[in-house]
């Protein structure tokens, strides 16, 4: 049996090329400087300010996710797959029809010996006739959206009139739509840079979570004022926190960034991260 093509899975939507040589890294370096400054950007999305969520054209979602595994499914939990779930979900209900059919069919023939010509489909042949078209799209959270078009500069943003926005447009919509954006994309970016895939941890009440596979770690951001004192915590709300990411088998890590006078230099944020682990004596004992 004739295996189907695998799913092509990379890192990131870029190419990303392993130098050797002073003069390959050269070369790649060239290379990569033309690619990201002068190359169209390959996706295109929508940006869509009601929800605050960002919309991949559907011709472009598969790469998205594959290539990094960049947004969600409309209709699933993470990796778009509505339309093969609902045809595989209607070739059980096809056959389990087709069975009862055929005994009512034979029944039939052998009380009356009348042929039915639509005993020539088969199951696999019938779901051929039936168009399926995919209802599901892929969304992005602007953290996601924003990584793609500042950081590796891959994907174009229009408005919902279709007009072309900049990444100061993006950066500053984003902002005015989400308060917390500024400070969030900075962690984002942070934990991307180190080959994390941060994910909408909201569920465990925390910012960033699981991904691809269950999480190791919990992320909750605390942000800090540059200049400002420091603000407080309460012991039962880190407790609780920490609860439900044990039951959940998650490391909780606060998450520190201190945020600059000016919101719009990613590079003046600065992050400190604290491993948060609950000591029991009968697990410590020596």
């Amino acid at each position: 049996m004739k295996k189907g093509n695998p799913i092509v899975i990379k890192p990131l939507p870029i190419e990303v090329y392993e130098a050797n040589t002073i003069y390959r890294r050269i070369i790649q370096l060239c290379l990569s400087w033309f690619h990201y400054y002068f190359k169209r950007p390959p996706y295109q999305a929508t940006f869509l300010e009601f929800g605050n969520f960002i919309w991949v054209h559907n011709e472009h979602r598969h790469q998205i996710y594959n290539y990094g595994f960049f947004g969600k499914g409309s209709l699933s939990r993470s990796e778009p797959t509505w339309l093969s779930r609902t045809i595989e979900q209607h070739k059980l209900s096809l056959e389990d029809v087709t069975v009862e059919r055929r005994k009512k069919r034979r029944e039939k023939k052998r009380n009356e010996a009348i042929k039915d010509d639509q005993d020539k489909y088969q199951p696999d042949q019938l779901l051929d006739l039936v168009e399926y078209k995919d209802m599901e799209t892929l969304q992005l959270d602007p953290c996601e959206a924003y990584f793609l078009i500042f950081a590796l500069k891959v994907l174009d943003i229009r408005n919902s009139k279709q007009k072309l926005l900049s990444i100061e447009q993006c950066w500053t919509k984003f902002c005015q739509n989400d308060p917390t954006f500024h400070y969030t994309y900075a962690v984002y970016h942070y934990y991307r840079s180190l080959g994390w895939v941060p994910k909408s941890g909201i569920k465990f009440g925390v910012d960033f979570g699981p991904a691809y596979r269950h999480a190791d770690y919990a992320v909750i951001i605390i942000p800090l004022q540059e200049g400002q004192p420091e603000g407080t915590k309460s012991w039962q709300w880190l407790l609780r926190l920490n609860r439900i990411c044990t039951q959940v088998k998650k490391t909780l890590v606060l998450c520190y960034v201190t945020i600059p006078e000016s919101i719009n230099h990613i590079e003046n944020y600065r992050i400190q991260e604290v491993v948060y682990k609950r000591w029991s004596a009968q697990k410590n004992r020596e």
